[in-house]
């Protein structure tokens, strides 16, 4: 049977008049995914956001796809504004990044706070600190910040209020983010034949383990972050708080044979090369535990390498004995290649 009127379905609904009384430490990640889903919408496909696996300041982080092109995003909502459509927070001045490539975003979550408000603002960080006033509450110094979410008004942040419906466009604009991404070069290499594949939660064993040695080796200075859902190569994003700058990291795990070799391949596409971008092997011994050492490949090497090769251990193929690392120092050995140099 037909509906009536099939498009005017597809209308979003009506705001339910449910009374939502929600704490702030549920208001605030709700408001953080509201937002990653109107910009990874926004991105028609382009856009991928990473959440950060620890806390330590910034809230989102969208990429584009197939790149380390990084925008850092801390996120700022309001409950409720005033009559005229003005929204006032004081917030503490450390609590602000300073990270040039990143933006400090403004929404409002009107009630029953499922959904943002029509605009927002996307302010970027030294713009907003070297901006917004300052004054002391309670002994600490606090940026005052005041905002009107209308589009009838003037103030001191009115160019950075967005249209949600212009979202892609804000997107356009960002630097290098349309800019064609070439596909990854030929494996100078025929394939190798591919061994068993490993079941997905030994997979997760290398990723996890992976991201604990990052943490040890980072002490706080790092933050780990990953996407929902993955959409290309980037298993870790990685975001140095001292050098303000973004690597990713790639990670393989691969079985021991009984044979003592194990089976590399890196799918392609979406795979992509970047200076910043990594390759870790992490190989299990029969037992799952990681084995003395694994592989720590620059995704730069990795054409000459191959894509899918089968690596004996005892000896290690010669063409990969540039990248052994010891397994105790893969993190800092990573933190140190990916933002030292």
């Amino acid at each position: 049977m037909a509906l009536i009127d099939p498009l005017s379905r597809l209308d979003p609904p009506h705001r339910p008049d449910w009374r939502s009384e929600l704490t702030t430490a549920q208001f605030g990640p709700m408001a953080e995914d509201l937002l990653a889903v109107c910009i990874e919408a926004a991105g028609s496909g382009s856009a991928t956001i990473a959440r950060p696996i620890v806390d330590r300041g910034i809230d989102l982080y969208l990429r584009r796809l197939r790149s380390l092109l990084t925008i850092p995003i801390q996120v700022k909502a309001f409950q409720h504004l005033s009559p005229d459509g003005n929204g006032n927070l004081d917030l503490p001045v450390t609590d602000v990044s300073d990270d040039p490539a990143g933006y400090l975003a403004m929404m409002h979550l009107p009630a029953p706070h499922d959904q943002l408000y029509r605009r927002l603002f996307l302010i970027p960080f030294r713009e907003f600190r070297e901006r917004c006033p300052r004054g002391l509450l309670h002994d600490r110094e606090c940026f005052s910040f005041t905002g009107n979410f209308s589009s009838g008004s003037s103030d001191l942040w009115t160019n950075y209020l967005v249209d949600i419906d212009r979202l892609p466009e804000w997107l356009a604009a960002v630097p290098n983010w349309t800019t064609p991404i070439p596909p990854v070069p030929h494996a100078i290499r025929p394939h190798a034949n591919i061994g068993d594949t490993l079941t997905q939660w030994r997979g997760e064993i290398g990723r996890l383990w992976t991201a604990t040695e990052l943490e040890r080796a980072g002490a706080a200075s790092i933050v780990l972050a990953e996407d929902r859902v993955r959409l290309d190569t980037v298993t870790l994003l990685i975001h140095d708080l001292s050098s303000r700058q973004i690597a990713g990291l790639h990670i393989r795990t691969g079985k021991i044979t009984p044979g003592r070799t194990v089976h590399f391949e890196v799918p392609r596409p979406p795979f992509f090369i970047d200076k910043r971008l990594y390759v870790l092997l992490v190989l299990l011994q029969g037992d799952d535990l990681v084995h003395d050492f694994c592989l720590l490949i620059p995704s730069e090497a990795l054409p000459g390498l191959g894509y899918s090769e089968t690596i004996t251990l005892d000896p290690l193929t010669k063409r990969f004995v540039p990248y052994r690392v010891a397994s105790g120092d893969v993190g800092l050995a990573f933190l140190q290649r990916a933002f030292r140099t």
